[in-house]
């Protein structure tokens, strides 16, 4: 499992739409999970990780429609 240690979308998403499916943490945050490219924000309660998920996933729109500045 990956461990972040800065709050970087643009890292995570990388390491999301390279492995599609299984998860990841963030040193301060805590564990996120992701299938099918993208992360699941069900299991997120607090309103700072379910933000920064948001983002990671906007990103990963961005990262498949071919523009990596979204986000």
């Amino acid at each position: 499992m990956k461990v972040f240690k800065g709050l970087s979308p643009r890292q995570m998403a990388r390491y999301v739409k390279s492995f599609h499916r299984g998860s990841f943490m963030v040193e301060e945050m805590g564990k996120f999970e992701f299938t099918r490219g993208e992360i699941i924000l069900e299991n997120l309660n607090c309103n700072k990780t379910l933000g920064l998920a948001t983002r990671v996933n906007r990103v990963l729109r961005g990262l498949r429609q071919g523009n990596p500045l979204l986000g």
